[in-house]
């Protein structure tokens, strides 16, 4: 098999990526923009020792689960990979993928009680945008070049508003030395954070979007209030541009909704704990809750926020997690909620648990393959009760699930 080879193949399967699968002479080729049963014409692309990958010339025999994208930039932009499936089949491939995943890595048949969805479009509330001569966007998949995107089906309408006017100053203030931008909407209130502007354009851009809550330049506050705020649940949030905060507010508030019902008081500790907004709802139905996160501007936010809120039972320990936990075997620990990155959480960490039992784990993830791998050491105490899916991010292959462990009877 070589680089422009051509073949017809028909597709198998989805990975977990939802690349589809095929098969040349036994030999694994990931199609992008394939769905199952399909049979395509494909050109090979690229060619590696375990598998190939292939992008379809010509549809033969097409799937009934097939949609023509809404997004005139969906063949060029990274941002999502799903388009070209309806919705419906979206939501079976998420709850499939997480299943196909344990039964690989656990071996077990998973029981998925359900997947929450809401909207396909609109939801995000956050972009990151990319300016590089004179355009702004953005990246085209895999590479540093720029599309020029005008409107993208993911974004808060608001953000589509202020990327038009964005697009208008990029194009009449040249070599302004900007080359990201940050777009934040809370409550219909639009944050403005820019990396760097030279001296000239900088007056402009001010007098430009005076109409927003808050303008950042570097880092630093030039224009507006010092935050957006947001309520969840009754409690208050102060959102600074680096604050962490789920860019699917609706499905968020379903998800930490979900996770915060199985607390029934106790001591709960919140492990990768961000700004703090689990440790806060968590407040509510324990005795006290322990947050520990590593990155300083988080639990700057954290401890902001519980003073804003005037909860007197939640303190945060800045560190990794592995580095305090085992200080905290002596407390008796009812809950541990842990969200960890994507990379999942660390042996030692999962070990100092285990040595803790709790007696429930409220793992919340965004990568089913290290929840998978992280459930295989927490097995050893813990059973599962109820796994929960969460579409965060229609229209890409990403899928947030909620986990509840609970102890084993000895």
């Amino acid at each position: 098999m070589h680089i422009d080879n051509t073949y017809e193949v028909k597709i198998i399967r989805l990975n977990n990526e939802g690349l589809g699968v095929a098969l040349v002479d036994k030999f694994v080729v990931f199609v992008k923009n394939a769905l199952v049963n399909e049979k395509v014409k494909i050109r090979i692309t690229e060619v590696n020792d375990n598998y190939a990958k292939g992008e379809v010339i010509n549809y033969i025999e097409t799937s009934s689960d097939r949609v023509i994208p809404s997004c005139p930039f969906y063949e060029k932009c990274g941002g999502c990979n799903l388009m070209h499936m309806n919705y419906e089949s979206q939501i079976s491939f998420k709850k499939d993928k997480v299943k196909s995943v344990f039964k690989k890595i656990s071996n077990i048949d998973t029981d998925i009680k359900d997947i929450i969805y809401d909207k396909e479009y609109n939801y995000r509330n956050k972009v990151v945008l990319k300016v590089k001569n004179d355009k702004i966007g953005l990246y085209r998949e895999k590479t540093n070049d720029i599309i020029n995107v005008d409107k993208c089906l993911l974004l808060d309408n608001k953000i589509n508003d202020e990327l038009i006017k964005l697009e208008l100053f990029i194009h009449r203030y040249k070599n302004n030395n900007i080359s990201e931008i940050m777009i934040r909407v809370i409550n219909d209130k639009i944050m403005l954070s820019l990396d760097t502007i030279n001296k000239e354009a900088r007056d402009s851009f001010i007098n430009n979007f005076d109409h927003v809550e808050s303008i950042y330049i570097n880092n630093k506050l030039v224009y507006g209030n010092e935050f957006l705020k947001e309520t969840i649940n009754n409690l208050e949030f102060n959102i600074s541009p680096k604050s962490f905060f789920q860019v699917n507010k609706n499905i968020m508030t379903k998800m930490y909704d979900k996770a915060i019902s199985y607390i029934k008081g106790g001591t709960t500790l919140d492990l990768y704990s961000g700004t703090g907004t689990l440790s806060m709802l968590a407040s509510k139905t324990s005795d006290e809750v322990i947050g520990i996160e590593v990155v300083k501007d988080a639990v700057k936010d954290a401890d902001n926020n519980i003073e804003l809120n005037n909860i007197k039972n939640v303190s945060f320990i800045c560190d990794k997690v592995e580095n305090k936990i085992d200080e905290l075997k002596d407390k008796k620990i009812d809950n541990i909620i842990m969200d960890p990155p994507r990379s999942g959480s660390d042996k030692k960490s999962l070990n100092s648990i285990l040595e803790i039992e709790p007696k429930q784990i409220i793992y919340i993830s965004c990568n089913p393959v290290t929840l998978a791998r992280d459930y295989n050491t927490l097995k050893e105490k813990y059973n599962i009760k109820e796994i929960t899916l969460f579409d965060m991010f229609p229209n890409t292959y990403h899928v947030e699930t909620v986990m509840v462990l609970e102890k084993k009877d000895v």
